[in-house]
């Protein structure tokens, strides 16, 4: 009896050891004149996408949250740092591998024009 109780606690000390981290995705991603680069990281959390980050000086620092997503086909994230006062954000389609600016609502400043699409590849 004593035998089982040990053998209990030793698997549940090592499942709770064992734990599964998901690896974030990373984006890099050029304009098709190839005079902008963009890199993006977004962390997962049980299988759906929560936070991204933007490399600004060899640093990735948090610019919003995923605001839609569907397996397989897109990505939708804030980018709050792109312009100040829009609320923006890209859409990264998984299948052709674009990064598109989008609108996210109305804000109190318009914008003359929107940055160009984007060619991505993941790392």
């Amino acid at each position: 009896m004593k035998f089982f109780w040990i053998l209990l606690f030793f698997i549940f000390l090592i499942i709770k050891l064992v734990k599964a981290e998901e690896k974030p995705l990373f984006i890099k991603c050029k304009s098709l004149d190839e005079s902008t680069i963009l890199d993006f990281k977004i962390n997962k959390d049980n299988n759906l996408f929560t936070t991204v980050f933007k490399k600004i000086k060899n640093n990735f620092i948090e610019i919003g949250e995923v605001v839609g997503q569907k397996r397989d086909s897109f990505i939708l994230f804030e980018d709050k740092y792109a312009y100040l006062g829009v609320d923006f954000g890209w859409h990264y389609d998984k299948n052709t591998l674009k990064l598109k600016p989008v609108l996210l609502s109305k804000g109190t400043i318009k914008l003359n024009k929107l940055p160009e699409e984007f060619s991505c590849v993941s790392i």
